[in-house]
């Protein structure tokens, strides 16, 4: 708000006089001071316009608005042009928009308006484009927090291959390493042989020609003797010494294809290609609308799937409670690795780019951490358990921590150590599905024919909405599309439900009924792969992938 000391009067400025201005007309739009105030309540022409304080005609919305015409500064504003959306003198509009097809008297258009309620559809239209902004806003912040962590795991996968070509020349370094000490050892101990062979020669010349020196000291027959002894032993060392020379061998070393790891080091690309996609935001996926187009199967025969997630744009795991593992598939490739875990799984949740958690129903209570690891070859390794007082069931991320349902009645909020954080009380009995979709826990319940229900997750898991439906029996998988609609797996209906984000019932979006595959379904997830959103359905040993294609019909 300004200074009133800093404005002046400006009827005494028109006078060519300086005054302290005190109010102002609001009418008028002119500031004035208190002797120039008495007079505009004394004019007859002037004398109901509204004089306010400085203050408190700053404080008024409509000090902010221009009442005279922007061209004829001593005219009022009278009417309104349509064509042009612009308020103007009636001088301007027997001039300028005299043309105009729409140009109306300005009190009538206000008052109109008012009668209306236009002022109330505009506040509401901005609400909803703010809305709609913030919801943007949100997407784009994600899509940034998306992006960073591809970004950080491309980062990853290229010190990974990095770390693994390190490895792999430290462990061939070591091999050759080993096999150059095995010939350097087994050549010297032939040098040695040979060298120790001549120094025996040696001790044994040196001994003969000491048996002929000085030979006046000795008798003739004394000197024959030892002399014959010489020239026997002489050709015998002759011999030997022959056969020495003729196994010896000069041995050279070096190294061969060396030029090989060179041209690896030189290669241009070793890390390969570096491919940014972009996607249209405008092409924004209606999945109330949409048809589901199966787009590939992965098989792993003689397995009861009971919770599926995808990782990475390319792998999708998927739990096994018959046999105890978590499977990796690539959608291309089909299976690709298995882990065993340390007891019977129930669920998973992603907690990282490249980690999972899974829930351990028996013979221990637990939850299990599980990380792919993208080496030459993708492998599963499990790092950590870590046990529990409760049975688990469902399961779900949320920033680092986690939700965990079990079959007391409690969603616990618990650390990655397992200490609990808070409890939220619902219904006892099996919890099947639980996922976490803004600060909403949606989970599945096996009461009745089954319900789904939506919490707001706050520490006392405030009830929004309960949802059951004639065509929905022993509801197992639930998930959220980006959106926040819901989907349901009917396990024992062969289908499942697509519902709003407020919960209304939409569609059965799949079912046995047209498709034979849907039987007995179990873990379903919404998730972007290949930058577009999928649908992951598991069906007795099947994972099924399904596109979102434009195009459909509620059913």
């Amino acid at each position: 708000m300004e200074d009133s000391s800093k404005k002046s009067c400006d009827i005494c400025q028109r006078m060519n006089s300086v005054e302290l201005a005190t109010s102002r007309c609001i009418d008028c739009c002119d500031d004035l001071c208190e002797k120039c105030a008495n007079s505009h309540h004394a004019n007859r022409l002037s004398m109901e316009h509204r004089v306010l304080s400085l203050d408190d005609a700053e404080a008024d919305c409509c000090s902010n608005m221009t009442l005279f015409c922007e061209k004829h500064a001593d005219r009022k504003l009278e009417v309104y042009c349509f064509d042009h959306e612009q308020a103007c003198c009636l001088l301007c509009a027997t001039t300028e928009h005299r043309k105009c097809e729409k140009v109306e008297n300005l009190e009538e258009c206000a008052k109109q308006a008012s009668e209306n309620d236009e002022l109330e559809k505009l506040s509401a239209l901005l609400e909803n484009l703010k809305g709609e902004c913030t919801e943007d806003t949100a997407s784009i912040t994600k899509s940034k927090e998306k992006f960073q962590a591809q970004v950080d795991d491309v980062r990853s996968h290229i010190q990974s291959i990095k770390q693994s070509m390190v490895e792999f020349l430290n462990e061939k370094e070591a091999e050759f390493i080993d096999q150059l000490k095995c010939v350097e050892s087994g050549k010297n101990a032939q040098f040695v042989e040979k060298i120790e062979m001549l120094s025996d020669f040696q001790v044994n010349l040196d001994n003969d020609i000491e048996k002929l020196k000085n030979p006046n000291d000795k008798n003739k027959m004394s000197l024959f003797l030892a002399m014959k002894e010489v020239q026997k032993n002489y050709k015998s060392l002759t011999e030997k010494l022959g056969a020495v020379r003729s196994s010896f061998k000069h041995v050279d070393v070096k190294l061969k294809d060396d030029t090989i790891v060179t041209k690896v080091l030189q290669e241009q690309k070793p890390f390969g290609k570096l491919v940014v996609e972009e996607m249209d935001t405008n092409s924004k996926t209606d999945y109330l609308n949409s048809t589901l187009v199966l787009s590939s199967v992965l098989v792993k025969s003689g397995c009861r799937m009971t919770d599926i997630e995808a990782i990475r744009d390319d792998h999708v795991l998927a739990i096994c409670d018959n046999h105890n593992l978590l499977y990796l598939f690539h959608i291309n490739e089909c299976f690709v690795a298995s882990c065993k875990l340390s007891g019977k799984p129930w669920a998973m949740t992603k907690t990282g780019q490249l980690s999972v958690a899974v829930t351990i129903r028996s013979p221990r209570s637990s939850i299990e951490f599980v990380d792919l690891v993208m080496d030459k070859s993708p492998f599963l390794s499990s790092t950590k358990v870590v046990n529990l007082s409760f049975k688990p069931n469902g399961i779900a991320c949320d920033n680092g921590n986690l939700i965990v349902s079990s079959t007391d009645g409690l969603l616990r909020h618990i650390d990655e150590n397992g200490s609990i954080l808070h409890t939220v009380t619902v219904n006892k009995g099996y919890v099947y599905g639980l996922c976490l979709h803004s600060r909403r826990i949606i989970y599945s319940h096996h009461i009745e024919n089954g319900k789904v229900y939506v919490l707001h997750d706050d520490k006392l898991g405030t009830q929004e909405l309960t949802f059951e439906h004639e065509t929905l029996s022993y509801p197992l998988g639930v998930s959220c599309d980006f959106d926040g609609n819901i989907y349901i797996v009917g396990c024992s209906t062969n289908n499942v439900l697509q519902l709003n984000m407020n919960g209304a019932f939409v569609r059965q979006i799949l079912s046995k009924d047209k498709d034979e595959a849907i039987d007995n379904p179990m873990a379903i997830r919404i998730a972007v792969m290949g930058s577009k959103p999928r649908l992951l359905l598991t069906c007795q040993n099947e994972v099924r992938l399904y596109s979102f294609e434009p195009g459909g019909s509620k059913s």
